[in-house]
């Protein structure tokens, strides 16, 4: 790294440094290329629109870099991502580790580390620095759209645990780790990718519930935190003031209160929540103002462009002074300085060792976390020399948040794997289910059948009507309050490879899951 001074640098290098773009395609855009030329870009994030390869990743990651350290003041880039787990897994190679909930069903702090450790090793090998992970929200609420399963669970001091150690084994392989969503999304019931949602509880709540994940990952040392876009008038005064843009969330309270001097990144300023209401590019410039190091603008070259413009006309016109955007500077060198450049230790490792290590992985967590919530009736495990009637449902995303990458195909092949002849049924919810066999073994695999009334309904009479049945919710372990009937319910939390590959396993009964519900079922 060039040791260019903050001092010595042009005003709009200074500020093209505090911003983090995106773009579309698994190449550089010539977008990208400007804002790197132009502003000195500091920080790139992918998404899966990004990513085709982990040879592509590589050479895309190499270029970028290559790309920013030539020009302005040569600092290398934080190359950012969402790696959490389960439904939000950028890479999609089959390495991907099984998501939060399902780790908060292991409730094992050594797993948490060691799931960290593991997937910074697989990120840093594709030139990736920056985990847009863990999850600090208390999910507490089983309506949250975009919260949900990528939460801990239920329980602030054990998020704050589990959490913690997962930042902790990111940044023991040097890859900064970002706990999200400050100061909390748990507890709502509105996306803020599509509208301003409001957590009205009084402080002795937040203090309780919102705030102990946090707190404790600023003491465990975690690099850096995520702002939300939620509204918290129990500490603005202000129902309608998302809390990225608040001075008193971001730096009264992150900043003086609980003591956090590390990286503050706002989460992506295109989310309606924002762009919707100040704007995205006053966004940028409030969100500095409130106490923000790194602006987020993940998607459009017009926002980007605009966002970065007026911070720099904010600064030449006095509303934002240049001290300002240095503090924020100092503060982005310091953790590239440690986590990119020559201090951060270590031979960067080869993917295909990285992918072994993961996948064995996520067959440990899978196997200790996948709940087998309840067997009255004793159905498991089903006969693998019978047929097995698998009847699915569709499912698409819950949020934009998640990757859309659920197939029912995927049960079907894990149930396969292990020894079933498997008939399958699937529908999108609210049609009859026709099984000719009455004394056949079921499987009904529901996907979020508690925001879905049709799938709801129709797994409500297959739970009536068939004695040989297990539901597997591979997605929401709420779905058992849409079926409190069921005598057989067994939840993976997530679809991810591991996940279904012991779900099955334990209907065949070959494996014994240990896991239990991080969160409490509603009546």
């Amino acid at each position: 790294m060039q040791t260019q001074t903050v001092a010595s640098m042009p005003l709009a290098q200074k500020v093209g440094q505090l911003f983090m773009a995106g773009f579309d395609g698994s190449e550089p855009t010539a977008g990208s290329r400007e804002l790197i030329r132009e502003y000195n870009l500091g920080n790139i994030i992918y998404f899966s629109r990004n990513i085709t390869s982990p040879s592509q990743v590589t050479a895309l990651s190499a270029e970028l870099q290559s790309e920013a350290t030539a020009v302005g003041a040569g600092l290398p880039l934080f190359i950012a991502t969402d790696q959490e787990g389960g439904v939000v897994s950028r890479l999609n190679w089959g390495t991907q580790l099984p998501g939060q909930m399902l780790i908060g069903a292991c409730d094992d702090d050594a797993m948490a580390r060691k799931a960290g450790a593991t997937v910074g090793r697989e990120l840093r090998s594709l030139g990736i620095n920056l985990n847009l992970a863990p999850v600090l929200d208390v999910n507490n609420n089983p309506d949250n759209p975009v919260i949900g399963v990528r939460s801990f669970g239920e329980d602030p001091e054990r998020v704050g645990t589990l959490g913690t150690a997962m930042a902790q084994g990111l940044q023991s392989v040097d890859v900064s780790a970002c706990g999200k969503h400050f100061p909390g999304h748990g507890d709502t019931a509105v996306d803020s990718h599509l509208d301003l949602p409001v957590v009205a509880h009084e402080r002795p709540r937040l203090e309780r519930v919102e705030f102990p994940p946090f707190e404790a990952a600023i003491q465990g040392g975690i690099d850096a935190i995520m702002t939300t876009h939620v509204a918290f008038p129990a500490i603005t005064g202000d129902e309608e003031l998302p809390a990225t843009i608040s001075p008193e969330v971001q730096t009264g309270l992150l900043r003086e209160e609980l003591g956090f001097d590390g990286l503050l990144i706002t989460d992506c300023l295109e989310m309606d929540a924002i762009a919707e209401g100040v704007g995205t590019a006053e966004g940028a410039v409030r969100a500095i103002e409130a106490g923000c190091d790194m602006i987020t603008v993940s998607h459009t070259l017009e926002r980007q462009r605009a966002a970065i413009e007026a911070v720099l006309t904010a600064v030449r016109t006095g509303r934002l002074t240049e001290e300002r955007i240095d503090r924020s500077l100092h503060r982005i060198q310091r953790y590239k300085q440690q986590r990119v450049g020559e201090s951060a230790g270590g031979e960067v490792p080869e993917w295909r060792r990285c992918a072994a290590t993961s996948k064995q992985l996520a067959s440990e967590i899978a196997e200790c976390g996948v709940t087998l919530v309840r067997d009255d009736s004793e159905t498991l495990p089903f006969d693998t020399s019978r047929r097995l009637h698998v009847v699915s449902f569709t499912g698409t995303r819950g949020s934009p948040a998640e990757d859309d990458r659920y197939d029912p195909e995927l049960v079907a092949a894990a149930l396969r794997e292990v020894g079933f002849e498997i008939t399958t049924h699937t529908i999108a919810g609210g049609e009859a289910v026709d099984i000719a066999a009455a004394n056949e073994q079921i499987v009904a695999v529901s996907y979020d059948a508690l925001s879905n009334t049709a799938q709801a309904a129709t797994l409500r009479s297959l739970v009536v009507e068939y004695e040989q049945l297990a539901v597997l919710a591979v997605r929401n372990p709420y779905d058992l309050a849409v079926c409190p009937g069921a005598a057989t319910f067994l939840t993976t939390y997530d679809y991810s490879p591991g996940a279904l590959q012991t779900a099955a396993k334990t209907l065949a009964g070959t494996v014994d899951t240990t896991g239990s519900l991080p969160v409490t079922i509603p009546e």
